[in-house]
């Protein structure tokens, strides 16, 4: 085998790799802050969201792309999903949470906190900001799905084992690596925000931190898209029998 072959797969996967934790970076500062700091809610309400919402929403998940993965093929559920996200997060930063004020039920939460034990403050304070929730489970949802299943699905198909063997420490090394530069970008981002003259600064930087995972995700379908043109239909890349 042609000792670029690896490399002409390996490349894009780097990328990819880069780009979905990237994003995830993002997303996992992000849903933390915007839960949080949501109002009548708190750092208490996280593990609730996450044992509640979060663990059986990734279990219809993976059923839901377990049933529709016999039914499409694998690249265009690829293209699907992260499209969905990425027209998700882009809408959540310019309409849902611009008017999250008229979309949240405030009114019946105040009722139903006012007449229900103060041992329903976790499920009540994701009902009042349901949309917060939202955003929390997809973001949780960008690493189970597009990193964990989409990513590691079209690594495993695409590269042998002992490819795997010598090149998947590179992936490791990236993954390790871009969380670092996501981290930053946040940070530029706030302290670009803060020093502007927005009314609202936070609503500015939610803008450009979702243009940041919309950015990734096109750098993750641009490089899907190479390795299906290039790399699926080159028989020294990949074994015919795997496409």
């Amino acid at each position: 085998q042609d000792s670029a072959k690896p490399w002409k797969k390996i490349a894009p996967l780097t990328l990819m790799s880069f780009s979905c934790l990237f994003a995830y970076t993002i997303l996992r500062d992000t849903k933390d802050v915007i839960m949080i700091t949501a109002p009548h809610s708190g750092a208490e309400v996280i593990p609730f969201l996450k044992t509640y919402v979060n663990l059986p929403g990734a279990i219809l998940w993976t059923i839901l792309y377990s049933r529709l993965s016999n039914k499409v093929t694998q690249r265009k559920l690829f293209y699907a999903i992260v499209v969905i996200f990425a027209i998700y997060f882009t809408s959540f930063a310019l309409v849902i949470y611009p008017a999250h004020t008229v979309l949240h039920p405030v009114a019946t939460a105040d009722y139903l906190a006012a007449i229900l034990p103060s041992s329903f403050f976790a499920p009540l304070a994701i009902y009042r900001n349901w949309t917060f929730s939202m955003f929390y489970f997809l973001a949780e949802m960008w690493g189970s799905i597009v990193i964990s299943i989409l990513f590691w699905g079209l690594a495993n198909q695409i590269c042998t084992v002992s490819e795997a063997k010598k090149y998947y420490p590179i992936l490791g090394f990236v993954a390790n690596t871009s969380p670092i530069f996501g981290g930053q970008y946040v940070r530029y981002v706030s302290d670009v925000a803060r020093a502007g003259n927005a009314a609202d600064p936070w609503r500015v930087s939610l803008v450009w931190l979702m243009g940041g995972v919309v950015g990734a995700s096109v750098i993750l379908l641009t490089c899907f898209t190479y390795v299906q043109a290039c790399v699926m239909t080159d028989p020294g890349c990949v074994d015919p029998q795997k496409r």
